[in-house]
């Protein structure tokens, strides 16, 4: 797992192969039935000593596994029983600790308290004039809505839409307004400039801002192309170039000029071919360009795109989102970080905040999390979890999650089912545990959090937190997409989240 991710929804540079879409657990048909729970302010105080089911081989404990295990660093977790309101087991419980992207849990229920679940986003075209013989006579305005799942294929509708509608070109001006949400250039400076999970944020989002570098060695080096490729269609598009160098260092650089971001990558790491998606940092440009080349490809011409906060016209033609409820499990389950992002600003500004930057739309968050889920100890710096300022407490997870009840009655079937392991690592078919969780990854830090249910219908609640900061901080992350060390202290991380959902899974009714 690379850092910030949970997501791997672009191809690494060694591999040929075009990942568009995230490996996936395989997802079990089986939903829980949370019971009423208690909730409080400062978080639950009493543990209870966890009684095994009679036969049971007993599993680790905690501090066995740590011993084990070799963690470095710091790891905390809560184990909530969520019918008496009481702690089964914790550690470490109410220490400030980074999230990751379990920091999305809180983005999701802060957009379906402030937007409502069947709120959708909406990417419009408008015309100035009418169409008469096949010319709009008047501006074209590609009107963005925030939408992050606006994809190249569902552009390619709007456009066939357009030459439904008789349209082949216009008289007046190519306008694009991207200023539904403000415009950043990435998420978190702390991320080396190549990664895709790591993109400009926008009111003109497309393909998660990424564009798609291809390469192939032949008789003279290499060909390689640019484009923002769906599954129906591959536009070539001229807002970005790249250019193969010989260095020993940096893999990517990119520089801009007038208009255009440069690229170039270190040739000895392409080897024969592959491909893979690089982030944009101007999703508004990168939208107009695309748009302009498939009108192109279905016989409209338009002229060179211009910027502006013009959204006066008369509808053309729309393209709907699925609703908010679909977008976020969406989000949690692969875990996109523009989709965290933008669902958190939009919530932000329905709550009537002016946001001027993402720390500013986090603060709201946090203000509304102590407020409305009694998350009396955690402060988030963005919506995602990409920044490593965040921090939650172990406990404050549990108070959200018993909270979440109150915002979607459905809430636990939104997360990703977790399917259960050894606490060796192995697949365990026979565990008796249903997991729907939210995981969280960066360099030196692991999180996992959410619902655990076991055969005697006893549901629980539970929040993981690892992290080694020494070693993150001496890490040289901005440079470095996996630093040495990084790969094997999350395994372990990992390992040890799935021995103590092995022990859990295994707990008899506990009694109080």
């Amino acid at each position: 797992m690379l850092e910030g991710c949970g997501i791997e929804i672009y191809a690494a540079v060694m591999k040929p192969k075009n990942r568009t879409k995230p490996l996936l657990w395989p997802v079990f048909a089986i939903l829980i039935a949370l019971l009423p729970v208690a909730t409080w302010a400062e978080g639950p105080a009493t543990s209870l000593r966890p009684v095994l089911r009679p036969g049971s081989v007993p599993p680790p404990g905690a501090e066995d596994l740590l011993a084990k295990i070799g963690l470095s660093g710091e790891f905390g977790f809560v184990l909530y029983d969520m019918a008496s309101g009481k702690i089964v087991e914790q550690r470490n419980a109410t220490k400030p600790v980074t999230p990751a992207s379990v920091t999305k849990v809180i983005t999701a229920l802060y957009a379906l308290d402030h937007l409502g679940a069947d709120y959708r986003f909406s990417t419009q075209v408008l015309g100035t004039g009418t169409i008469e013989n096949g010319t709009l006579h008047g501006d074209l305005i590609l009107l963005g809505g925030g939408d992050p799942t606006l994809d190249t294929d569902r552009m390619l509708t709007l456009v066939r839409r357009l030459r439904d509608l008789g349209l082949r070109q216009i008289s007046g001006r190519f306008l694009v307004n991207g200023a539904s949400l403000p415009m950043f250039r990435e998420i978190d400076t702390q991320q080396p400039v190549y990664v895709g999970y790591n993109p400009a944020i926008s009111g003109l989002n497309l393909n998660f801002n990424r564009v798609y570098f291809e390469w192939k060695r032949n008789a003279s080096g290499y060909s390689t192309s640019m484009d923002a490729r769906g599954e129906k269609i591959v536009p070539q598009i001229r807002s970005a170039t790249i250019k193969i160098v010989d260095r020993a260092a940096p893999l990517f650089a990119v520089t801009n000029g007038n208009g255009v971001e440069n690229w170039t990558v270190m040739k000895s790491a392409l080897g024969n071919g592959g491909g893979r998606w690089l982030p944009v940092r101007d999703p508004n440009r990168y939208a107009a360009d695309t748009f302009r080349e498939i009108a192109r490809s279905q016989g409209i011409t338009l002229p060179t795109p211009e910027f502006s906060n013009t959204a006066n016209g008369r509808l053309l033609v729309a393209d709907t989102s699925a609703p908010l409820q679909d977008v976020m499990r969406d989000m949690l389950v692969h875990s996109t970080n523009l989709t965290a992002e933008v669902l958190g600003l939009a919530a932000s500004q329905k709550a009537g905040v002016t946001v001027n930057s993402l720390r500013q739309s986090a603060s709201h968050m946090t203000s509304w999390a102590q407020t409305r889920l009694g998350m009396m100890n955690s402060v988030f710096y963005d919506h995602s979890g990409l920044s490593d300022k965040t921090k939650v407490t172990a406990r404050d997870l549990i108070a959200a999650l018993t909270r979440a009840r109150g915002i979607d009655t459905n809430f636990d079937q939104r997360l990703k089912t977790i399917r259960p392991r050894t606490a060796k690592g192995d697949l365990d078919p026979a565990s008796p545990a249903t997991i729907l969780a939210k995981t969280g990854t960066l360099n030196f830090v692991s999180a996992l959090s959410g619902y655990l249910t076991v055969p005697s219908g006893q549901n629980y609640a539970f929040a993981m937190f690892g992290q080694d900061l020494t070693k993150r901080r001496a890490a040289d992350n901005v440079a470095n997409e996996l630093p040495a060390g990084a790969q094997s202290w999350n395994a372990r991380a990992r390992t040890l989240q799935q021995g103590l959902l092995y022990r859990w899974a295994r707990l008899g009714d506990v009694t109080n």
